[in-house]
């Protein structure tokens, strides 16, 4: 018998699916956290690669997805001074394994420094009048469980977009955002949102931090450390809480991450998830209860983009869009969490002495 090893060159030619890698190296550790407590599941310091390919199953407009790369080899060999042509080395060729723990899978491990390097190394890093011809802007971020049917594979999802686009990411916070101690620019806002007719408990909370460089050290550290905080200090955490993250470009220059926490809904009978009752287990509400036809928070709900399977939805959403995503927001508050996030704050002294106007 012959084995006979075919060259990942001569196997991309035949694909239907191109992709465009993206290298980068992680700068802070990247959580797990189960019964059993925190773990780290990718450390700091690791070279990481994300493939961006287009979704087969698309919701949005110029929907893609990307796929963790870092455990194989993908370095390129160029040819000499006088030729454009370039090849694989042999490693990447033969779909070496550089590095086995690169795998890890979508549930649970919210991975926001691999959000936000995809975001930052896809969009113009300029303002709307500086977009060459082509270009244009993304959003970049990860579906918490209750959204994503793929477990054993990490991934994120891309699609066009901007913050212009997402009113609900654009509600003002009570107070004037402010400036991140360890940062020459970035802020941060606490931004509560709610329908006008509840009181602010029932808010959903969403962290909205703005900055020109979102790589940066002191926007990851602060968004990575308060993901574990509130891992830590959450009763249940492990099957209780989730989030929801997702970075934009606001057209000016500047990138916004949202950060979420939200509690982990669970559906109460067997039938189809877009068609079932979903319940918040820190609040004891149910969807039938509060009236609302569809109460999940992922990658396109959260910003407005919804799947339509019942005709109630698709009456909900025309008649009145705005406060139902608000309602569906606060529907999956974490009660305390603000607490939570402001007692992190002031006691990792994370903010510098002076706000933004």
């Amino acid at each position: 018998k012959k084995i006979v090893i075919i060259r990942r060159s001569a196997m991309e030619r035949m694909t239907l699916a191109r992709y465009v890698p993206l290298p980068w190296k992680r700068t802070q550790p990247l959580w797990g956290y189960n019964q059993n407590g925190p773990m780290v599941i990718r450390a700091s310091g690791v070279k990481e690669g994300s493939n961006v390919r287009a979704n087969e199953c698309p919701y949005a407009s110029l929907h893609g997805m990307s796929l963790s790369a870092g455990g194989f080899a993908s370095d390129t060999r160029c040819g000499d001074e006088k030729s454009v042509r370039k090849s694989y080395t042999l490693l990447m060729e033969m779909q070496w394994i550089r590095d086995p723990k690169a795998n890890i899978e979508n549930w649970y491990i919210t991975d926001i420094e691999k959000i936000i390097q995809e975001a930052y190394q896809m969009n113009p890093h300029g303002p709307l009048p500086m977009v060459l011809p082509g270009e244009t802007f993304i959003n970049v971020g990860q579906n918490p469980k209750v959204g994503s049917s793929i477990r054993q594979t990490q991934h994120t999802q891309l699609c066009q977009g901007s913050l212009k686009l997402y009113p609900i990411l654009q509600i003002p916070s009570k107070h004037s955002p402010r400036r991140l101690r360890d940062s020459a620019d970035a802020t941060l806002e606490v931004v509560e949102v709610l329908p006008k007719d509840m009181s602010p408990e029932h808010a959903g909370i969403m962290i909205r931090v703005v900055a020109a460089n979102p790589t940066s050290p002191a926007v990851v550290k602060f968004l990575v450390d308060l993901r574990f905080h509130l891992l830590s200090h959450v009763d249940g955490a492990a099957e209780a809480i989730d989030f929801l993250v997702t970075a934009v470009s606001d057209e000016n220059g500047k990138f916004v991450v949202i950060f979420a926490p939200i509690a982990q809904l669970f559906q109460l009978d067997d039938q189809h998830p877009d068609l079932a009752t979903w319940a918040n287990p820190l609040t004891g509400e149910s969807s039938e209860a509060v009236g609302l036809q569809e109460t999940r928070i992922d990658f396109g709900k959260g910003v407005g983009h919804f799947l339509v399977a019942k005709p109630a939805l698709r009456a909900q959403l025309l008649d009145n869009g705005e406060d139902t995503l608000r309602r569906i927001w606060a529907f999956n508050r974490i009660p305390g969490i603000q607490n939570l996030i402001e007692e992190f704050i002031v006691k990792n002294d994370v903010l510098a002495n002076n706000t933004t106007e």
